[in-house]
């Protein structure tokens, strides 16, 4: 029977952002793939509507015929599809590009996804009349099931004969994820009374979205873990989501040595088989636990009862590419699918999350105190005066009085490389990268120098590319430059050192956590993965240092974001017994962020920061959408950008711009920022006004609604 199928085809151009209809005499349902012969060209293309076919009915085109059918069955629910459909109106994206997210790279739409792994498989066909002793263990394991040709590989011999006398026959399967066996344990303590009266909070609520805000160590994940214990007693899906990679592990041992399950792991350091694996696990109901990073949120879940950011207020639950999509929006959307709780637990919430709570828009449920230890004592204290020393002698003396203690030390230096900037003393011009306009880092271990936005990497210069000079000095601070020091003043510690350039093994997270929780490191020393969900009750003390450029930037939000950061940093310490300290190295002691820091007082920093917010009509007073335009014609972007900026002008908004973001990979980039109270109105004048002056712009563009980054 012929059909009638509405598709999306698979294309960068917004224009083409529109469903288009082709015939079918292959059975075709809603979320399968076809490919298409679209503009003389084949794509891909992703059916949302099937119809009968009508002869009789008009079109404004000749209806072509699907060239053929990728999938014998849909890659994406109903509810994941009506998803997508969202997705896409909420961020200004193309639709495909939001069903693109949703899929491992195994199932993508495109043309270079990867095809599942096959295995070879083995059946007993008969059993033959005489079986030798060679056979017999071969015949008697797959008399009543078949198995995989790797858990009979010692007969290998054998079985090749069997196959040749058509006794077993070998065929190929989807290679499929193999269970793994643990060890339940009982929980590692009593709920707290200020947890139990949390949890029924909790679970009284009327609201399906709750903001956990908890003080560091209060006993947030063993709130998650009862919640979720409960689901899979009623046999329902709960998924935890952690914003780092680092923490995933974490978590996972968590949760399989609390309830002997091989839970499913979900991030980006999978290969692209491991993560199809553990997607087909959930799309066919074989676990009810899921621990994984941003992405785990399009999981094809089928009976979800809550969703779990774990320190929601971090920025990388915000995706840095289209589409721009948070992860908590998400969230919160399919449990209204689900009718399921989005816990959003932090020490020190995002201030659009605390607001809302705030104004009950979401339950809020507090945690006051730490179940065990104590919160640490913040010193503040002043940055050397010497350029040759970045450690202050009362930040050494801490140390050392904490190694000395048989504790450990956890040191933040939000910065990797060895110095940040190569400047030339005669010309003061820096050593840049070409493709991008900024900075090249160096690296000590390797003496090169490196562009951290493109990944560029070159010799260290001998000169300066710009006037000869050999007078070269290195300005600022890295992680690989305090490690040096950290080595020169404590010889016999045992020091690592964990950012993306120590981490980039496959596991190199999980590797460098456990030789710190196993005490075989002394001093960890490492950027922003160190400050998060790091829970050992040997951390003595906190070192925060150069976090004075963090407070300096121009951005709004980078004085709740350091914040935040140096709170959690601070959280790392004093879980355990005993007295712990932070020492914080700054030169603006007086900044009005240290009052309420000092006393990990956030209620205080909040209700501070949100007078300054609503002076400026910030969010979350207001919305803002960000509109990067880009091109290799750098006058032309600007006048195009000038265009833009001026037909975006309306009385209900307010247009910022255009401003030059210099370039990336030989690539310029104009952004223009839109502020309004009513973002459904924001939204559709900046498509209207787009789909008006495409010669403007030509789709290369992006757009980023409630941008969290890009904002200096």
């Amino acid at each position: 029977m012929t059909q009638r199928i509405d598709v999306y085809i698979e294309h960068k151009h917004y224009q083409i952002n529109q469903k288009y209809s082709y015939l079918s005499d292959e059975f075709a349902r809603i979320g399968m793939r076809v490919n298409v012969n679209f503009n003389n060209q084949k794509c891909v293309a992703f059916v949302v509507d099937t119809h009968a076919y009508d002869p009789e009915e008009a079109f404004p085109y000749e209806l072509k015929w699907i060239e053929d059918r990728i999938d014998d069955e849909p890659i994406l629910n109903e509810e994941l599809l009506d998803l997508g459909l969202w997705m896409s109106e909420m961020t200004c994206t193309p639709l495909i590009s939001c069903f693109q997210v949703m899929v491992p790279k195994a199932l993508r739409m495109s043309k270079t996804s990867i095809k599942p792994q096959m295995e070879k498989w083995l059946h007993l066909e008969m059993i033959p009349d005489k079986v030798t002793l060679k056979q017999a263990p071969i015949i008697e394991a797959l008399h009543n099931q078949d198995l995989p040709a790797t858990q009979l590989k010692e007969y290998s011999g054998v079985l090749t004969g069997l196959i040749k006398k058509g006794i077993i026959r070998a065929y190929l399967q989807e290679k499929n994820y193999l269970v793994k066996d643990y060890q339940a344990h009982e929980r590692p303590y009593a709920l707290s009374p200020a947890q139990i009266d949390a949890l029924e909070q909790i679970k009284a609520s009327s609201q399906n979205v709750v903001c956990l805000f908890g003080k560091t160590g209060s006993g947030k994940t063993e709130l998650y873990l009862t919640l979720a214990e409960e689901a899979m007693q009623d046999d329902l899906q709960s998924l935890i989501m952690v914003p780092e990679i680092a923490l995933t592990q974490q978590m996972v041992d968590r949760v399989t040595e609390r309830f002997g399950t091989d839970v499913v792991v979900y991030h980006s350091h999978l290969s692209d088989h491991e993560r199809y694996l553990q997607y087909k696990r959930i799309q066919n109901n074989e676990a009810k636990l899921v621990v994984g990073t941003r992405s785990a949120v399009f999981l094809p879940f089928n009976k979800l009862a809550m969703i779990v950011l774990d320190e929601e207020h971090d920025s990388s639950y915000k995706q840095d590419n289209m589409p721009f999509y948070h992860t908590r929006d998400i969230a919160i959307k399919r449990a209204e699918h689900f009718n399921a709780k989005v816990i959003l637990g932090s020490a020190s919430p995002s201030f659009e999350t605390f607001a809302r709570a705030q104004k009950g828009v979401y339950a809020l449920v507090e945690l006051e105190d730490r179940v065990k230890g104590k919160l640490p004592h913040i010193q503040l204290v002043d940055n050397p005066v010497s350029s040759k020393q970045r450690l202050a002698k009362e930040t050494k003396a801490l140390i050392q009085e904490v190694i000395d203690e048989g504790k450990q030390v956890v040191i933040l230096l939000n910065r990797r490389g060895y110095a940040p900037v190569l400047q030339c003393t005669e010309c003061q011009r820096t050593v840049d990268c070409e493709a991008c306009d900024r900075p090249l880092v160096y690296h000590k271990n390797d003496s090169s120098m490196k562009c951290h936005l493109c990944g560029h990497s070159e010799a260290m210069p001998r000169q300066c590319p710009h006037c000869g000079s050999t007078n070269l000095r290195m300005m600022g601070l890295g992680t690989q430059r305090v490690e040096e020091e950290l080595q020169e003043a404590f010889p016999t510690a045992r020091i690592l050192r964990m950012d993306r350039d120590a981490t980039q093994v496959k596991h190199g997270h999980q590797k460098i956590l456990d030789q710190f929780n196993k005490h075989e490191v002394d001093i960890l020393l490492g950027t922003q993965m160190i400050a998060k969900g790091l829970d050992n009750p040997l951390v003595g003390a906190s070192i925060i240092l150069n976090v004075d450029v963090a407070l300096m930037k121009t951005d709004y939000r980078s004085v709740e974001d350091a914040f935040a950061l140096m709170l959690q940093t601070a959280g790392r310490s004093g879980r355990g017994d005993g007295e712990a300290h932070v020492i914080i190295q700054t030169d603006l002691q007086k900044h009005m962020v240290y009052p309420a820091l000092l006393n990990h007082d956030f209620k205080r920093f909040y209700v501070q920061e949100m007078k300054y917010r609503k002076i400026a009509q910030n969010p979350p007073y207001t919305y803002l959408i960000n509109l990067s335009l880009f091109g290799k014609d750098e006058q032309k972007l600007y006048a195009n950008a000038l265009h833009i900026m001026q037909a975006l002008q309306d009385e209900q908004i307010k247009v910022l711009g255009p401003s030059d973001l210099g370039k990336r990979i030989h690539v310029y980039y104009q952004r223009i920022l839109i502020k309004g109270k009513d973002l459904h109105y924001m939204r559709k004048h900046l498509m209207d006004v787009l789909n008006r002056e495409v010669k403007y712009h030509k789709w290369d563009c992006q757009i980023d609604v409630n941008p969290l980054k890009g904002l200096e």
